[in-house]
């Protein structure tokens, strides 16, 4: 790994230790640099504002994000994974502090927008193949409910200090989802 590398990533890793408690417009450059022990000089090499390692950042949650959402399964009767659920869980934990910051005061962020349309092609696309006569409108209802539930539980766990343990969570979150599947194979609606 070269020196680059090794700063730019204290530096990102220090910045994602600090949006775990302080919002991101309470982090000064010098504060970050302090956190990461590099210089002023050295973080302005790199970046031209805390802000700018946060675009950083987002862009690497994002790609790992989309490279998760592709590889996510669902079972034969549209229920996703077990491992569906706990590996989100864990993505989330692991990106913690910037996962607060999107679903904090943010909550409509370009990130995020597009992270629920990725969810919404993937969810709505499994669900069409289980249920074929289902109209393009309930589906869409579906997705909006469950996609929004899913991001209440989520933002309810971080805000609480993650009580649960992530199969704890992933459980709640899979039950939760399974009861609201029952929504689709109503044919009165």
């Amino acid at each position: 790994m070269s020196n680059r590398n090794k700063t730019t990533d204290k530096i990102k890793e220090s910045l994602t230790k600090m949006l775990e408690k302080t919002p991101i417009d309470d982090i000064t450059a010098t504060a970050l640099c302090e956190h990461a022990k590099v210089n002023r000089a050295t973080f302005y090499y790199h970046y031209d504002s805390v802000k700018d390692v946060f675009v950083e950042i987002e862009k690497q949650v994002e790609n790992e994000f989309a490279q998760w959402i592709s590889q996510s399964t669902f079972t034969v009767d549209g229920a996703p994974q077990k491992s569906f659920y706990v590996t989100f869980f864990e993505f989330v934990a692991r990106n913690i502090g910037v996962c607060r910051m999107l679903l904090g005061a943010q909550r409509r962020s370009e990130f995020l927008m597009r992270a629920m349309e990725a969810g919404r092609t993937k969810v709505v696309s499994t669900m069409t193949k289980l249920f074929p006569d289902c109209p393009a409108s309930k589906m869409e209802y579906y997705y909006i409910f469950v996609s929004n539930g899913f991001l209440g539980l989520l933002e309810y766990w971080l805000n609480s200090g993650m009580r649960e343990s992530i199969n704890e969570i992933a459980d709640i979150g899979e039950r939760v989802s399974y009861l609201g599947i029952g929504f689709l194979q109503d044919k009165n609606n």
